[in-house]
This record gives structure tokens, C-alpha cells and sequence, in this order.
């Protein structure tokens, strides 16, 4: 079976990266708009092309309001689901290679989505599609539900779970292998300044969204400063003042390590020119406490526990409004760890700092018995394939998982040298610049979805019989 499964991968590698290619072309950031499209037009276009593939491939399809879609292929039993998503985060700045055409590089694909998820959709398609084409027996259905609105809160996959039917166990391929059975929370806080800012300070803008390490920020002062000037930063003229933009290195917010915010880096820049008001600097270096560190130690909220290790608290994005300070954070907080606890200790060092919470919006963590028979199976089958021992494990990452029943995450990020793209120092990862896939891992995460897919099956149609008996 597996050479049979082997040369159909092989015949139909082009065509995935045509699929995959065909979906980058569509800016699907999902934005909330009123009418036909809730996240929209954008995430639209790239839906109705994902269920017109997976059509023209034989499946059944569904379109859920525009939120989600569907592809089934029935076969009676339970139903195994796979979940992805088509929603894309900004582009930002900084691409060597157009963010919404897909760029081929060797053996990598470049393009906003390649890796996070639109790639991976594609390749669920086809595990689905190499098991019809080869006449594999299955006992139970395959279900794909591809979602537009995972990057920007997950209610399109809260409103499935509300209106559609949920498949008996779902796999989420949106990360990386062998088994991701907890993740931990996210709560999405909204800070505002207590005081407003003076006239000298004009602007403070940096990130697109909260769950990004920022790579650029800057801040537009009434008028030029004398300096000492930052390495980090660099003055420019603005009107009869000056503009200070300061540099990072982009990182997702569950894994920020190795990623340099860029408003701690502009907001010490600042600090140092002797400019600001007293006001103004209490504000601005609030600010850049709570960015210097990505542990929330400043914020009275560090901890960790021992399964899914310590919290981690990323600013994201910062902005004036009507002359305040707003800044988004991002945190990742263990498994174990009740919130209400840490949403009241943040609320208090806040208020120390001059800010107030203004919005505080919790995803609870997800957590699934690593010693299930699903997850059992599905961990040996991606160890045979790469001849590993590898443990399944818990992430700061968020996938749909936490908001669907009987959900785990399963590839299919493997490990890769991306050094031949010689792209800059943080470009390459998803959510960063020139976001980039290997085609050859994801032929093998192919391949493991599908053999995964197999042993699955069996071990589900098993307990169906051993249920039967029972029964009987």
C-alpha cells in the first residue's frame, strides 16, 4: 500500500502546487464587515475556490454563510474531521517576494499562507483524495471543514460547532507533528494610558496585530530632538518635528523567543533623547516595560505549570487614540492556571503602571487524554513513517482544537533547513515576511496524513465492533 501511496504522490505533486498556488492569490485577512461576507470579500474568494477544488475533485461540498467550508466523503460509521483555514495574517512589510503570489524557490513555495494553513488545507484535500483514488476501505467518514476567521478569534469555528454537525474526532492541521494534545490559554488584553499624552507627542503606532511580535514601530514627536540616538532607531523630519522608527524581529506571539519587539525598541529610543514631558515619559516607559519582556513578570502574571510550562505575554500592537495610549497584548497562559486569578493580578499591576484594562477576552485552554487509542495511533503512525520516538506534547500555539470537541493538532510543520533561500533574519516562518513552505516536508506530512488516516480508521471501526459486542 504505501508504494501505491508513494507513486500517486508523486504523480499529483504538481498539481498540489498549482492548488496551493491558485489559493495565495486571494488577500483572505479576515476582516468582520457587515453583509454577504462576514470576514470578507477576501476570504470569500479564496473559500469558493477551496470547495470549487475540492468539487472538481468528486467531493461533496458545503458552504457554511461564509464562515466555513465542507467537504465530505461519506462512508457511513463515525466521521473523522480535519480542520483548517484559509484566513491569512496581514502581510505586513519587508517581503523579498510578492506576499499574495506564489513565488518557487527551489524546492520551497513563498506566498502569505503557504505554511499557515492554506497549504496544509491543500494537502488534507489530497490525503482525502489519494485514499478515494486508490479504493482504500474505509470504514468511517471523512469530513474537511476549512474555516475564515481562525487568525482573528475562531467564532467560525464556534459557529459550526453551534449550527453544523461535529465530527465524532478531529484533527487539526495546523501545526506541527507528532500529536499536539493541550494548548494553553489565550487571553487578548486591551490596555488604555490613564492620562493622555501632551501635544509633543504627536503619533505611536506599531504592529498589525496582537499576536505578533512587532517588527517595525515609531513615534512622531512635535519637534526634533537633539539626541543621544538609539542604534535601533533612526530620526526622520516630520513637518516641523520627528519621526522615530524603531526595528524588530517578528515572531508569533506563542513562540516568542528569538523575536525583538520593535516598541520596546523605539519607546527606549525615545526615552533617551530627554524630550518628553514627565507625563509623557511615565506613559512611554509603562510601555516599555511591558514590552522589554515576554514572560509577564511586569505585569504580575508569571507562572507556569508542569505541563504546559511558563506564560508568556507578548504586546503586539500599539496606537494613540483621542491622545491615549492603547496597547494589545497577547497571552499565552499554562493549562492548569485558572485566569480569573491572572486577569485580576494584571488588572492591578496595570493600574501601577497608569493603564487600565479596557477589554479582556479569554479563550479557554484545550487539553485531550494523551493516552486515548486516537492519540496512540496517530503518534506511532507518523513515528514509522519518519522513524522517530517522538511524544506527543502541548503548545502556546492556538489552533481550532480549543474550540471543537475531541480535538487534537497534528502536523504538518516538520523540521527544515531554510538556509538556501538566504532570506533575512526573520523571514521564513508563518506570520513573518515571505512566509515559506518546503515541498518535500509537506509531501511527507501527505503521506503521514494518509497512512494516519488508515490506522485511524481501523482503530476507530475496532472499537465500534468491540461496542457492538457489548451491546449485543
Amino acid at each position: 500500500m504505501e508504494r501505491r501511496i508513494d507513486e500517486w504522490i508523486s504523480a499529483h505533486q504538481e498539481e498540489l502546487v498549482a492548488d496551493i498556488s491558485r489559493l495565495v492569490t486571494y488577500p483572505s485577512v479576515s476582516r468582520r464587515q457587515e453583509g454577504p461576507y462576514p470576514y470578507g470579500e477576501g476570504c470569500a474568494q479564496a473559500l469558493s475556490a477551496m470547495l470549487e477544488m475540492a468539487g472538481r475533485y468528486g467531493f461533496k461540498t458545503q458552504n457554511v454563510e461564509e464562515r466555513c467550508g465542507v467537504v465530505l466523503w461519506e462512508n457511513g460509521g463515525k466521521t473523522i474531521g480535519l480542520w483548517g483555514h484559509l484566513d491569512v495574517v496581514p502581510e505586513g512589510n519587508k517581503w523579498s517576494y510578492p506576499p499574495y503570489q506564489c513565488t518557487r524557490i527551489g524546492d520551497f513555495l513563498i506566498g502569505r499562507g503557504v505554511q499557515d494553513n492554506k497549504g496544509p488545507c491543500v494537502a488534507a484535500l489530497y490525503a482525502m483524495r489519494c485514499l478515494r483514488d486508490l479504493g482504500v476501505p474505509m470504514q468511517n467518514s471523512l469530513c474537511q471543514i476549512v474555516g475564515c476567521a481562525e487568525e482573528t478569534g475562531m467564532d467560525d469555528a464556534q459557529y459550526y460547532v453551534e449550527h453544523e454537525n461535529v465530527p465524532d474526532f478531529n484533527i487539526i492541521t495546523d501545526c506541527g507533528f507528532p500529536v499536539c494534545y493541550g494548548e494553553k490559554g489565550i487571553l487578548e488584553v486591551r490596555l488604555k494610558s490613564k492620562k493622555p499624552f501632551s501635544e509633543a507627542v504627536a503619533r505611536l503606532h506599531g504592529g498589525l496585530v496582537s499576536n505578533m511580535v512587532p517588527d517595525a514601530a515609531e513615534i512622531q514627536l512635535s519637534r526634533m530632538p537633539a539626541g543621544p540616538f538609539s542604534e535601533t532607531a533612526v530620526w526622520e523630519p516630520a513637518g516641523q518635528g520627528a519621526r522615530l522608527c524603531g526595528k524588530g524581529v517578528s515572531a508569533h506571539a506563542a513562540f516568542p523567543e528569538g523575536g525583538v519587539n520593535a516598541i520596546e525598541a523605539v519607546c527606549s529610543a525615545v526615552l533617551d533623547t530627554g524630550v518628553l514631558s514627565d507625563s509623557d515619559w511615565d506613559i512611554v516607559d509603562s510601555i516599555r516595560k511591558i514590552c522589554a519582556v515576554s514572560d509577564g513578570s511586569c505585569l504580575g502574571i508569571d507562572c507556569r505549570d508542569e505541563v504546559s510550562g511558563a506564560l508568556t505575554c507578548v504586546a503586539g500592537k500599539v496606537r494613540t487614540e483621542q491622545g491615549h495610549a492603547v496597547l494589545d497584548l497577547n497571552i499565552r497562559y499554562p493549562i492548569f492556571v485558572p485566569a480569573e486569578g491572572l486577569i485580576n493580578a494584571l488588572t492591578d499591576a496595570a493600574g501601577q503602571l497608569g493603564f487600565q484594562v479596557m477589554s479582556c477576552h479569554d479563550s479557554k485552554p484545550n487539553y485531550f487524554d494523551k493516552e486515548s487509542p486516537y492519540v496512540k495511533s496517530l503518534v506511532n503512525t507518523y513515528n514509522r513513517v519518519t522513524g522517530e520516538q517522538a511524544e506527543p506534547f502541548v503548545m502556546g500555539g492556538g489552533t481550532y482544537a480549543r474550540k471543537i470537541p475531541n480535538a487534537v493538532a497534528y502536523g504538518p510543520g516538520l523540521p527544515v533547513d531554510g538556509s538556501s533561500l538566504k532570506l533575512p533574519e526573520g523571514h521564513g516562518n508563518c506570520h513573518c515576511p515571505d512566509e515559506a513552505q518546503s515541498i518535500p516536508n509537506l509531501l511527507k506530512a501527505l503521506k503521514i496524513y494518509i497512512l494516519a488516516l488508515i490506522d485511524l480508521d481501523k482503530v476507530m471501526g475496532k472499537e465500534a465492533s468491540e461496542e457492538g459486542s457489548r451491546n449485543r
